[in-house]
This record gives structure tokens, sequence and C-alpha cells, in this order.
């Protein structure tokens, strides 16, 4: 991939403390779900920058399938997911799949700025993004989610499909200061 460094892209803004995202290099993806699906996405790439749609066959990844998505970035600098993931639907309480990031967070303008500009980064570098966070938008802010974001091009230069896979963990609740 690129120079073996991680170039922070954006930091949080109101209402999106504790959100960050960073495109990264290898080493930085983790397991358990992360890192086959990078590893797969990489046997698919080749020598090319990234692979086309057509090179990802769900089949292959029969035991990710609830963790993964499909972003389709818009002309109008939209995204509309094509795929959610029955873990990241349960997560959420919704599936957000047809859906542009404005319908699903039309109340929440920071969140749809910080999405956007996460999947932004990852059409405009046309490498993998790591997302990280709470599920605070959706009053989960126990849980912790960690996604993924590869292109995929039709044509070998621009982003026509953002790949994802998500990953949760829970974290214990804030203890209450002592009295």
């Amino acid at each position: 991939m690129a120079n073996g460094t991680d170039a922070v892209v954006a930091r949080p803004t109101m209402g999106t403390e504790g959100l960050s995202f960073a495109v990264v290099d290898s080493p930085r993806i983790g397991q358990p779900i992360l890192r086959p699906v990078f590893d797969y996405w990489e046997q698919k790439r080749g020598s090319r920058a990234m692979p086309m749609r057509h090179d990802i066959e769900p089949a292959d990844l029969k035991a990710y399938l609830p963790h993964l998505s499909l972003v389709e970035p818009l002309p109008d600098g939209a995204f509309r997911y094509r795929l959610v993931g029955s873990a990241i639907t349960e997560r959420y309480g919704r599936n957000s799949t047809g859906k542009t990031l404005q319908e699903i967070y039309a109340d929440k303008p920071a969140i749809v700025g910080w999405m956007s500009r996460v999947m932004l980064a990852v059409t405009i570098e046309r490498r993998p993004v790591l997302a990280t966070g709470t599920l605070g938008a959706v009053g989960k802010d126990h849980i912790l989610s960690e996604a993924l974001l590869l292109p995929l091009s039709d044509d070998g230069v621009n982003v026509t499909m953002i790949f994802g896979a998500t990953r949760y963990s829970t974290r214990p609740p804030a203890t209450p200061p002592a009295a």
C-alpha cells in the first residue's frame, strides 16, 4: 500500500466527540472481523489500486456477511447504503439499506458531516479508512464500533462503491463518582 504511515484526515466536531478516523495501512487493521475482510480485499486488489465491485463475491465472505456493508457515492456528494448486514442493523436498531446519510441522520447534521468526511476520505484517497467511535448517535454510548471502509472501482480510477466491515464491542458503564 502506501508508505506505512497513518494520516489522520479529520478531527471530531461538535456532536461527534469520541469519533475518529484515519487513512490506514495494513498494520493498523486488527482481528477478528476486520483483518480477514481486509486480507480478502487485498487479494482481490492484486496489483491494482483497488478491486472492482464484481471481484467481491459474497459467498467468499459467508462468515462475515452480517458485518458487511456497501455504500455508493452519489454524484451530488451524498452516500447511499446499498447493503447493510444484519449485525449492523441489529446494533443500530434499524435497516438503513437504500437510504442516504442525510435521510438516516436528518436530525443530526454533525453526524452527517462527520460520516460524509469519512466516506470522502475513502473516495479521495482511494485507500482503506478505519473509523472508530461509539453508537452515541442512536443512544448506545456503551457500544464501541470499529469500521473498515475499503474502496472499490469499476474503472480502476474512481471509487464507485465503498465496501465496509464493522465490528462491535461493549465497554463497561461509567462509574458514578463516589459521594
